[in-house]
């Protein structure tokens, strides 16, 4: 049953209450409700503060933080060091060459030879030993240190980039050549002023900034004009050579070009 007491305590009422609602529990109106005047105070003064934070970062320069989570949606990480735009890349080599005594060493002939490159990057691979297939264009252009004469030519070679380790990447080169010289009027090794050059190389590129590096070759190589006109005994020779590379630089965010080809010393060695 429920009981009702007056205000002043002089007289109660009773009310029976049936059995099945002896359960029934009554809501309290004891809790206090928000005042909607309160509540929109509250929004306007976050949205005072929000405003005031980006006014201070538009006049401090600073860009805003992300949302916490947007890094989990999208990437923010560079592209590889290695990483070119399009196909074309370019190099530039200076190389020292020497006769071997492989089968003999007549005219101990040592040639000092600019190489201009021109590279064309055929395919990239994710998985195996060689992570890159190229075809290198090279020019030759050099002299014979000793015993004289000059060296005019091109070669076609074939490029095998390794597996990258760190900053620097392993390279196999094989391909050949074909040059004019006026080697043969100081070299009896040699007969005639167009020989050919099969060649073949080992060599690392070291990435010191992204998409430039230093490249450090050892190849051999074999010239000789191909029975054309005899005699015809050539010569194997070793070469070293130092170089440079120049990889293009991938699109800044957004598809717009970089500005590093603006700036002669960073579009020449990064940074």
């Amino acid at each position: 049953m429920l009981i009702f007491a007056s205000r002043y305590g002089r007289s109660a009422a009773v009310v029976p209450v049936p059995a099945s609602s002896a359960n029934l529990r009554i809501p309290s109106t004891t809790k206090r409700r928000l005042p909607r005047a309160d509540l929109i105070a509250a929004l306007a003064l976050f949205a005072v503060a929000l405003g005031a934070r980006q006014l201070l970062w538009a006049q401090s320069g600073e860009p805003p933080r992300p949302p916490l989570g947007a890094g989990l949606t999208k990437s923010s990480e560079p592209p590889p060091f290695w990483a070119n735009r399009g196909p074309w890349n370019f190099g530039l080599h200076l190389g020292y060459a020497v006769e071997n005594a492989i089968p003999r060493n007549i005219s101990h002939i040592n040639m000092l030879i600019v190489q201009p490159q021109l590279g064309l990057i055929v395919r990239d691979f994710q998985r195996g030993p060689v992570r890159r297939f190229e075809i290198l264009n090279e020019g030759i252009l050099g002299n014979a240190v000793h015993p004289g004469g000059h060296l005019l030519g091109n070669s076609l070679l074939f490029r095998f980039d390794g597996k990258p380790r760190g900053r620097i990447i392993p390279f196999l080169d094989m391909g050949a050549g074909i040059l004019h010289t006026t080697l043969n009027t100081r070299a009896p090794e040699l007969s005639g002023r167009l020989q050919f050059l099969p060649q073949a190389g080992l060599g690392i590129q070291y990435f010191f900034s992204p998409q430039r590096a230093l490249v450090f070759e050892y190849r051999y190589f074999h010239m000789s004009n191909a029975g054309i006109e005899p005699p015809n005994h050539g010569f194997n020779g070793s070469m070293l050579s130092v170089g440079f590379r120049w990889l293009r630089h991938p699109r800044a965010a957004g598809g717009q070009p970089s500005s590093r080809f603006y700036e002669p010393f960073r579009f020449l060695f990064g940074g």
